[in-house]
């Protein structure tokens, strides 16, 4: 039985959007109003990092290890088959991407 997953382990199904474009960590400070809405601030650590994308500030803290073969550092799940993906290229800047089946 084939159990299909929600993540883009199947690069054969599976289709990864990026730009390559780096782009630089945010602080809590640095978030907008209705960013900082979007999340508990209890909950938040003040030396967590954020990152925007596509008009959505992500935690970082909130991404999960994708699969092993896959070339990303991180995944969060939008739908069932679809998700952002992130990659480090150093302490300050992430690649992201998007995939869906």
């Amino acid at each position: 039985m084939n159990n299909a997953s929600n993540n883009p382990t199947r690069r054969s199904m599976t289709t990864i959007i990026t730009n390559n474009q780096p782009r630089n960590l945010l602080c809590w400070e640095e978030l907008t109003e209705k960013e900082r809405a979007e999340f508990y601030p209890s909950l938040i650590d003040n030396d967590e990092d954020f990152v925007r994308y596509k008009r959505t500030a992500y935690r970082l803290a909130d991404f999960i290890l994708p699969p092993k073969d896959v070339e990303w550092d991180g995944v969060i799940q939008d739908t069932f088959f679809s998700g952002i993906l992130i990659r480090f290229t150093d302490d300050e800047e992430v690649i992201m991407g998007r995939y869906y089946e």
